[in-house]
């Protein structure tokens, strides 16, 4: 099984990792090619949405790794790194207008690898995407990047680099014939009842 090899810090080296800097990978920007993926599924399923569910850990939730041991790379925001990624996807879906907390079709994800290089200039990141009622299906992306000699030009690199690996990563997750058949199996949802309009 695929694992997490790097995790949080243990309690005993909180102290030298406070002193340490810190490299905080950018806030999530909505890849506009995700959005098109999505609005091209929603023209072929136009009643079609999805909801997103949990995106946990194999292991531990997963907070921060630590660069050449110069300091920490970590999400903003005080996320997990599954945060991040649970967070980006809503985010595209409901630019692409299929989000909706109302969908039968829900997705869920098993983070198994979420890990870097800084000397190869690699992000690997590993999932088991459940989507509605399909078997749960693997999902593996490395996203490479320019990295540096230097420790700390190399860790800042890297988280910078993050936020487009979860880009590329995602839309590994929505280009699945998986997804897509969770999100035509949505189309089916019943509609949801009208309540009643006192006085009426």
């Amino acid at each position: 099984m695929i694992r997490i090899v790097r995790g949080v810090a243990v309690v005993a080296m909180g102290s030298l990792l406070s002193a340490c800097p810190s490299y905080v990978a950018a806030r999530y920007s909505v890849s506009a090619e995700n959005v098109q993926t999505l609005r091209t599924l929603q023209q072929k399923y136009p009643q079609g949405s999805v909801k997103v569910a949990s995106f946990d850990a194999v292991d531990v939730p997963l907070r921060s790794i630590t660069c050449r041991g110069a300091g920490p790379v970590m999400p903003p925001d005080e996320k997990t790194f599954e945060q991040y990624v649970q967070a980006a996807l809503v985010d595209d879906l409901r630019m692409a207008g299929v989000y909706s907390d109302k969908s039968k079709v829900a997705v869920s994800a098993k983070m198994s690898m979420l890990d870097f290089s800084s000397t190869s200039g690699a992000w690997t990141l590993a999932a088991r995407v459940s989507a509605g009622t399909e078997a749960p299906y693997l999902i593996e992306h490395k996203g490479t990047y320019k990295s540096s000699f230097m420790g700390d030009n190399a860790c800042q690199l890297t988280a910078q680099a993050f936020m487009p690996s979860v880009q590329d990563f995602l839309r590994k997750v929505i280009s699945s014939p998986e997804f897509e058949k969770a999100f035509s199996a949505s189309v089916a949802a019943p509609a949801p009842s009208a309540e009643a309009i006192p006085g009426s």
